[in-house]
C-alpha cells in the first residue's frame, strides 16, 4: 500500500494575476495546485507593464519564455519636462548593473506566459510534480482562514492545507485575514491614469517614419515626460509586443478630471478631456493624444501597509497585499517577489502542521519589504526634478530572495544591503530617505 506523502499539501490559490500563476509555477513541483479564478475565461485587462531585475532575476529562475511573453529589454530612460526639453537622459546595461535586465511586456502576453508556467505538462517544463488546475468561473465568497476553508459562489466548500489569496485589490480576503475594518478597501491615491496603447502602423502614421521609440535596431527607451508643478501630471510610453505596440499612460489628478472614473481597469476615458489638460505639452506629444483610440481612465489606489498578511493558514499576495499606485512601477514587481516567496514550501521540511509557521516566515520578509516600496511609492507621487523620478530605482530593483531575505532577517541584517554584488557599489544620495 503506497504511503501518503506528506510533504505534499493541498493548495488553494485564489485568482490567477501575476502573483497567482507564479505562486502556482512555483508551488506545482511539490504540492497539488488549484487555481479559482472569477473570470469565466482565460482573460487579462490592462495596457502594458515592465519589470525591473528584482523582479526578472525570479522569472529567469523558473523557465521563463522571452519570446512568448514578447519581452523587450530596455536600456534607456529619456525624461523631458512639460516644454519637451530633454531634462535627463541615461543609459545602463541593467543586467550588468542590478544582475538582470529591466522588460517591458503587453501585460496579457506576460500572465499568459506565466499561467503556462503554472498550467502546462511537466514533461514541457522539465519539472516534477503535477500542472496547477485552474477552475475558471469561480468566485470565492468567504471561509474560514485559520483553518483553510474557503466558500464558493456555487455553495461549495473547499479545504486547503494552505491558501494563497492572490485575489486582487478588491480583495475578499484581505478583511478576514487582517481583521480591521480600515483595510478592507484600497483607498483612491488622489489621481487618475488614462490609459492606451496605439499600433505601429499608427504610429508611423502620425510620424511620418519609424520613430526610435519603436526602433528595435536601438536601445530600448523608456519615455517620461513630467509637468514638474504641483499639478503632478505626466506622461509616460515605451514599446511592447515586440515594438508593435506602443503604451501611453497619462496621470492626472482627480482634481482636474470633469467626473471621477470608476474604480476600473475599463472605464471609458474622454480624449478630448484628456487633451486639454495637458495643452501646454509639445505638439509632437499632443499628437498622440488626438490620435487615441479606445481611451480607458483609471482611477489610482492604494492600500495603507497591512499590520499582517497572514492569518492561520492563509497568506494575502499581490494587490490583496500591497496594493500601490504606478509612480514606480513596482506593483507588479512586489507581485513577482510574491510568488518567489513560495519557495519556502519547497523541501522535506513542509508539512501541514507547520504550514502557519512557515507563512510567519513569509511574512518576516514579505510585509516589511513591500510595505516600504508602498510608503516611497506614496512619497513621491510629486516630482520635480528628473533625479526624484529614479531616486528609489536601486532600493526597488534590489532583492536577495526569500531564503537569503530570510536568513538575513533572522541574523538582523539589513535586507536590502547596498554592497550586495559589483553592481551595488555606490549608495544613492538620496539613501537618507529610504
Amino acid at each position: 500500500m503506497t504511503q501518503p506523502d506528506t510533504h505534499s499539501l493541498n493548495i488553494a490559490i485564489i485568482g490567477s494575476g501575476l502573483a497567482g500563476c507564479l505562486a502556482a509555477r512555483i508551488l506545482r513541483e511539490q504540492h497539488t495546485v488549484t487555481i479559482y479564478e472569477r473570470e469565466p475565461r482565460n482573460t487579462e485587462t490592462g495596457a502594458a507593464i515592465n519589470l525591473g531585475p528584482n523582479a526578472v532575476q525570479v522569472l529567469d529562475s523558473v523557465g521563463f519564455d522571452r519570446v512568448r511573453a514578447c519581452s523587450i529589454p530596455v536600456t534607456r530612460c529619456i525624461t523631458y519636462n512639460r516644454k519637451g526639453e530633454n531634462v535627463g537622459e541615461t543609459d545602463v546595461d541593467y543586467a550588468t548593473e542590478y544582475g538582470a535586465d529591466w522588460l517591458f511586456h503587453h501585460r496579457a502576453d506576460l500572465r499568459d506566459e506565466l499561467l503556462r508556467l503554472a498550467t502546462a505538462p511537466s514533461e514541457e517544463l522539465g519539472l516534477k510534480g503535477r500542472p496547477a488546475n485552474v477552475v475558471y468561473g469561480t468566485r470565492v465568497v468567504g471561509g474560514d482562514v485559520e483553518e483553510g476553508r474557503l466558500r464558493l459562489d456555487n455553495g461549495e466548500e473547499v479545504k486547503a492545507d494552505l491558501v494563497v489569496a492572490a485575489d486582487g485589490i478588491r480583495s475578499t480576503m484581505r478583511g478576514l485575514v487582517v481583521g480591521e475594518d480600515a483595510y478592507i478597501t484600497a483607498q483612491p491615491a488622489g489621481t487618475s491614469a488614462f490609459r492606451f496603447t496605439m499600433t505601429r502602423e499608427k504610429v508611423i502614421e502620425i510620424v511620418g517614419g519609424v520613430p526610435d521609440i519603436l526602433d528595435s535596431s536601438k536601445p530600448a527607451s523608456m519615455v517620461g515626460m513630467y509637468a514638474f508643478d504641483p499639478t503632478e501630471r505626466r506622461a509616460v510610453m515605451y514599446a511592447c509586443r515586440n515594438y508593435e505596440i506602443l503604451n501611453f499612460a497619462v496621470i492626472v489628478p482627480d482634481s482636474m478630471l470633469k467626473a471621477l472614473p470608476e474604480d476600473s481597469w475599463s472605464a471609458p476615458g474622454d480624449r478630448d478631456e484628456m487633451v486639454s489638460l495637458f495643452a501646454d505639452y509639445p505638439e509632437w506629444m499632443l499628437a498622440y493624444f488626438r490620435a487615441a483610440e479606445n481611451v480607458k481612465l483609471w482611477q489610482l489606489r492604494e492600500q495603507d501597509p497591512l499590520p499582517t498578511y497572514i492569518r492561520g493558514r492563509t497568506v494575502l499576495v499581490g494587490d490583496a497585499a500591497h496594493a500601490m499606485t504606478p509612480h514606480q512601477g513596482q506593483g507588479g514587481n512586489q507581485a513577482i517577489e510574491d510568488g518567489e516567496g513560495f519557495r519556502l514550501f519547497l523541501g522535506d521540511h513542509v508539512t501541514r502542521d507547520n504550514v502557519p509557521s512557515l507563512l510567519v516566515d513569509f511574512d518576516r520578509v514579505r510585509r516589511p519589504r513591500a510595505s516600504r516600496i508602498q510608503r516611497n511609492t506614496s512619497q513621491t507621487m510629486g516630482r520635480y526634478s528628473e533625479k526624484e523620478v529614479h531616486q528609489f530605482r536601486r532600493l526597488n530593483w534590489t532583492y536577495p530572495g526569500i531564503w537569503e531575505g530570510l536568513r538575513r532577517v533572522r541574523a538582523g541584517e539589513e535586507l536590502i544591503q547596498w554592497g550586495d554584488g559589483e553592481a551595488r557599489r555606490e549608495r544613492p544620495a538620496v539613501a537618507s530617505q529610504l
